[in-house]
């Protein structure tokens, strides 16, 4: 009687061209992440003109909206549904209530306030990541999760929805009281 041994995993088995581009996609999204949030630090100086001010605006709502979205679409095509799903909601999640804590400067983390406008946000992101995964497929449920996404990650941030306004129109009244 033979028996047989399943091999050790090693190094390259845990990173398969599968598991690394979520790794990397990942990172990718992250940094878009970072990168709109130190935009929006630097608009957020309270009395200081900035030139160009409406410019920087508009590239921080491309990377704090658009570029991600762009990420996920392509990035999570070819994982899983629950890696597609997950890792933008974990990060997202993550990352809201720390960039809003460097904004005012204190603990976010448990207040609720912030905590779950995170948290829906971080759904929207699942939900593009799930459209990604279901673009092998079709377009129409790809287009309906993307759609949903992005209205959820609009109308949990009041301040990104605002601000985007502010860049297409030009129209004060429209940009967040915040950051006045």
């Amino acid at each position: 009687m033979t028996t047989y041994e399943l091999p050790k995993p090693n190094l390259a088995s845990r990173l398969s061209p599968g598991k690394f581009a979520d790794i990397v996609f990942a990172v990718v999204f992250l940094q878009s992440l970072l990168i709109a949030w130190l935009l929006f630090l630097m608009t957020g100086a309270k009395g200081e003109a900035i030139p160009l001010f409406r410019l920087v605006m508009g590239i921080a709502v491309l990377f704090a909206i658009l570029l991600p979205v762009f990420i996920l679409l392509e990035g999570f095509r070819y994982s899983s549904i629950l890696a597609g799903f997950f890792i933008p909601l974990v990060l997202y999640t993550l990352m809201f209530p720390l960039f809003n804590s460097l904004v005012s400067r204190i603990n976010l983390f448990l207040d609720p306030l912030v905590i779950i406008p995170a948290l829906i946000g971080g759904i929207g992101f699942g939900l593009i990541g799930l459209g990604a995964y279901h673009s092998r497929r079709g377009i129409l449920r790809t287009f309906a999760l993307v759609t949903a996404g992005l209205t959820i990650i609009f109308l949990s941030s009041p301040a990104i929805l605002g601000i985007f306004l502010y860049v297409i129109t030009g129209n004060v009244p429209s940009f967040p009281i915040f950051l006045r």
